[in-house]
């Protein structure tokens, strides 16, 4: 191989790998863009509010926990399939 011909190959590498860099992080850029723009449009906000039900409770009904575990059922307490 000529020495020019090296230069030139040597010079179109550099400017290859340079264009990669550059669509490498347009790329990268634009994921980070689009991934926050998905976290806002699908995020609960802490600013927006609920509305209202007729039991003051913001739009979910209220979790009762029960002061006592329940108690046992009456009748076959487990069902079994025939196939064992």
């Amino acid at each position: 191989m000529r020495r020019d011909d090296v230069r030139y190959a040597a010079v179109a590498r550099d400017a290859g790998i340079r264009r990669i860099s550059k669509l490498t992080w347009r790329a990268g850029a634009v994921g980070v863009a689009c991934s926050a723009l998905i976290a806002v449009a699908f995020g609960h906000h802490t600013a927006v509010q609920q509305p209202k039900t007729g039991n003051g409770n913001a739009g979910h009904p209220a979790i009762v926990i029960p002061a006592q575990p329940p108690a046992p059922a009456q009748g076959a307490g487990q069902v079994t399939s025939g196939a064992s």
